[in-house]
């Protein structure tokens, strides 16, 4: 019984970590780039919602203000950051994010300072409880939206890039950038999008985390450490692949948690990462090697 509890308060996080696994390896498979920025880009448009809330006092009209800015700014960081850098290398890019999460946490100490800000609960109503033979298994009424609102939003942009015309230019552009150019697909455009909706992800991961996180200049660190872990898991190549290997990572950490010790939980799925390079390194649904992974 313990084992199937440890399993159900598992999968909200492990739907957190999906979902910025899911925004991490867009922006990759895309455009090349693994974003070091992810967690502290989300982590501004998270302040800036919270911003909205303390004027506003509306929970809604914070969440959809988190989730827009998170839009603005991978806007602005694909248009003035890695749009002038794309045809130099990748490499280049790397480094220019590595820096952006120095100056974003910078930016954000300056103008909110580094205390602790509360959030509220998107729901607070009675636990979900299910009576067995052996005991009962209750997962908390804010996981159960937080695990709707995280696969919902995941089946959605599946669904955009699967159906939509802006979704087939961007799996196009993902596999070849010269015959999407020859096609007549605007890169610049598609780029924007892709880093925009990766952006605005983590921003919806950090506001609905933010009750047990709080909000703080490091809140998405470890978030963002997991979701890379979690597109290694699943691979990089696989947008599914990714979604699976994070609520798999959220799982295992309650597992380890609950019978080997708290102390231990990023050590052992470090090593499991390690294993999952060792010997399949493009990921548990990834594709065989292609040359950017």
């Amino acid at each position: 019984m313990q084992i199937l509890q440890s399993i159900i308060s598992g999968i909200p996080q492990g739907a957190l970590y999906g979902l910025t696994a899911f925004g991490i390896a867009l922006i990759f498979r895309t455009t090349g780039v693994l974003n070091f920025a992810h967690g502290n880009s989300g982590m501004l448009g998270s302040y800036i919602g919270l911003t909205v809330y303390l004027v506003s006092g509306n929970i809604i009209l914070s969440l959809i203000s988190a989730v827009f800015s998170g839009f603005l700014i991978g806007m602005v960081i694909e248009r003035f950051l890695m749009r002038p850098l794309k045809h130099l290398s990748h490499g280049a890019m790397l480094m220019v994010t590595l820096g952006l999460l120095m100056v974003i946490e910078g930016l954000v100490v300056l103008v909110w300072g580094t205390d602790y800000f509360s959030y509220p609960e998107l729901f607070s109503g009675k636990p979900f409880i299910l009576f067995l033979e052996n005991g009962v298994l209750v997962m908390p009424a804010n996981d159960v939206v937080i695990t709707i609102i995280c696969i919902a939003v995941m089946l959605l942009l599946a669904m955009f890039l699967k159906y939509t015309k802006l979704g087939i230019a961007i799996r196009a552009r993902s596999q070849e950038e010269v015959g999407s150019l020859v096609c007549g697909i605007d890169i610049n455009r598609v780029d924007a999008i892709v880093w925009s909706i990766g952006i605005a992800t983590v921003s919806l991961v950090g506001i609905i985390a933010a009750p047990k996180t709080y909000i703080h200049p490091s809140m998405l660190i470890n978030m963002q450490l997991y979701g890379i872990t979690a597109g290694v898991l699943g691979g990089f190549s696989n947008l599914f692949g990714v979604i699976i290997g994070g609520l798999i990572l959220g799982v295992l950490e309650k597992l380890v948690g609950v019978y080997i010790s708290p102390d231990y939980q990023l050590s052992i799925i470090l090593v499991l990462i390690i294993l999952v390079l060792l010997f399949k390194p493009s990921g548990l649904f990834g594709k065989d090697f292609e040359g950017r992974v």
